[in-house]
C-alpha cells in the first residue's frame, strides 16, 4: 500500500512539473529570443552591430525594403534600424543553414531540414518583432482609461490639454507614457497640437487612443467643453472595459478545460483512485 501510494505521489509530481514546464516554455523561449535580438545584447556600437548593419545595407541594395517593416518597427517601439534588422535576418538564415548542414553531415536523412531551418532563422526576427508590437499595443490599450481619468482630473483642476498631457505622461509611465512624452516634445518643438496627436495615433495604432484623440480634436475644432468630452470618453471606456472583462470571464472555463482534463484530473485520479485499485488487485491476488 505504501509503495503504491509513493508511486502515485511521484506520478502526480511528474504531471505537475510537466504542466509548469509547458506553461513557461513558450514565454521563456520568447524572452530568450527578444534578449538575443536586443541591440544592447550585441552592443549597438560594437563590431557585431556594425557588421549586421553593413550586411543589411548590402541586402537592401539588391532588394527593396520589405513592405511594412518600418511600420512594425514603429509599433514595437524598439530603437532598431531597418538595416540592422535585415542584417540580423540574413545572419539568422545563414545560422539556420549552417545548423542544417551540420545535421545533414551527421544524419543524411535530415537533409530536408536544411531549407526549413534557413527559413526559420530568416523569419524569427519578424515573428519576435510582431509579438513585441502586439504586447506593446495591449499595454497601451490597458492604460488608456487611466490616462483619460487623469486628463479628467487635471482639466477639471484648470490645466490646459497640452499641460495635462505632459503631467499625465510622467504618471502613466510604460509605453503609453513614452509615447505621450514624445508627443509633448514635438509640441515643444513647434509642432501643432493636432498634428502631434495624429503622429501619436499613427505610431501606436490603438483604437481607444484614436477615439480619445478624435474626441479632443473635435472638441477643439467645435469649441465645446473639453471636460464634458473627456467625461464622455471616460464613460465609454469604462463600459468597454467592463464588457471586455465579462467576455474574458466567459472564456475562462473553456481555457481551463485543457489543463483540468489532461493535467489536474489524471493527477487527482492517481492520488485517489490509484491506491484503491492497486490495493484491491493485491487483495484479490492474495485471496486467490
Amino acid at each position: 500500500m505504501d509503495g503504491s501510494l509513493g508511486a502515485a505521489t511521484m506520478a502526480c509530481l511528474c504531471v505537475a512539473f510537466g504542466a509548469a514546464a509547458l506553461a513557461r516554455r513558450h514565454e521563456r523561449r520568447v524572452r530568450v529570443v527578444v534578449a538575443a535580438l536586443s541591440p544592447s545584447s550585441v552592443g549597438e556600437s560594437g563590431r557585431t552591430a556594425v557588421l549586421l548593419t553593413r550586411v543589411g545595407r548590402w541586402r537592401l541594395r539588391s532588394r527593396p525594403l520589405p513592405a511594412g517593416l518600418e511600420r512594425r518597427l514603429s509599433l514595437s517601439g524598439v530603437p532598431w534600424s531597418a538595416e540592422w534588422l535585415v542584417g540580423l535576418k540574413v545572419a539568422g538564415a545563414a545560422g539556420g543553414a549552417v545548423v542544417g548542414m551540420a545535421l545533414t553531415w551527421m544524419a543524411p536523412p535530415a537533409a530536408p531540414l536544411l531549407g526549413l531551418l534557413a527559413v526559420m532563422g530568416y523569419r524569427a526576427p519578424d515573428l519576435v518583432l510582431a509579438r513585441r508590437g502586439r504586447h506593446r499595443q495591449r499595454a497601451i490599450e490597458l492604460h488608456v482609461p487611466d490616462l483619460v481619468e487623469l486628463l479628467v482630473a487635471t482639466t477639471e483642476a484648470g490645466l490646459a490639454p497640452s499641460i495635462a498631457l505632459r503631467r499625465s505622461a510622467s504618471v502613466v509611465g510604460g509605453p503609453l507614457g513614452q509615447e505621450l512624452s514624445l508627443a509633448t516634445s514635438e509640441i515643444d518643438l513647434g509642432v501643432p497640437w493636432a498634428t502631434a496627436m495624429d503622429h501619436l495615433v499613427h505610431r501606436t495604432d490603438v483604437p481607444s487612443l484614436h477615439r480619445l484623440v478624435a474626441a479632443l480634436s473635435r472638441s477643439n475644432r467645435l469649441g465645446t467643453s473639453v471636460r464634458s468630452t473627456l467625461r464622455s470618453v471616460a464613460g465609454d471606456l469604462r463600459a468597454e472595459r467592463r464588457v471586455h472583462a465579462e467576455e474574458t470571464a466567459r472564456r475562462a472555463p473553456v481555457k481551463m478545460l485543457f489543463p483540468l482534463v489532461f493535467l489536474i484530473l489524471p493527477a487527482f485520479l492517481l492520488l485517489t483512485v490509484g491506491p484503491v485499485v492497486l490495493a484491491t488487485v493485491q487483495s484479490l491476488r492474495s485471496g486467490g
